[in-house]
């Protein structure tokens, strides 16, 4: 299975946003917010047993902070690699009609996206992905 360039195969969903205080000498503080993204990948299907040896895979992929775009994402299917996939950058919806039948039994699905975003105090990396199973059932 081709990867697209990645640091770490760990899921990171980082927070959407980091609080630091600086206390000075004299006591006084200030408080600065710094927006980190928040990559996430939520409602994937379908799961458990479908019926349908052709079913829409489906997700929501989005990213607080930076323009995801189709490019960022990877979409896997048994372990091959799925380019003809439709993302709404709007919705952060993805959706993969397939193509040819599948054979009944279990399949394995994966997303992995990739973005970089940042403010004027730095560029941060984040990613995610997202492993399911589903059975066609006949």
């Amino acid at each position: 299975m081709a990867r697209r360039r990645r640091k770490n195969s760990r899921n990171r969903n980082p927070s959407s946003s980091v609080r630091v205080t600086r206390t000075k000498g004299s006591g006084a503080s200030q408080t600065t917010n710094y927006s980190t993204g928040g990559l996430s990948i939520t409602g994937m299907g379908p799961t458990g047993g479908v019926a349908s040896s052709r079913p829409t895979i489906r997700a929501t992929v989005r990213d607080q902070g930076s323009s995801l775009s189709k490019r960022d994402i990877s979409l896997y299917l048994d372990g091959s690699e799925k380019t003809r996939f439709h993302y709404d950058q709007a919705s952060g919806s993805l959706t993969y009609r397939v193509g040819a039948a599948l054979s009944a039994g279990t399949h394995r699905v994966e997303i992995e996206a990739r973005a970089e975003s940042g403010d004027n105090q730095g560029r941060f990396d984040s990613s995610a992905r997202k492993r399911w199973t589903f059975t066609v059932v006949r």
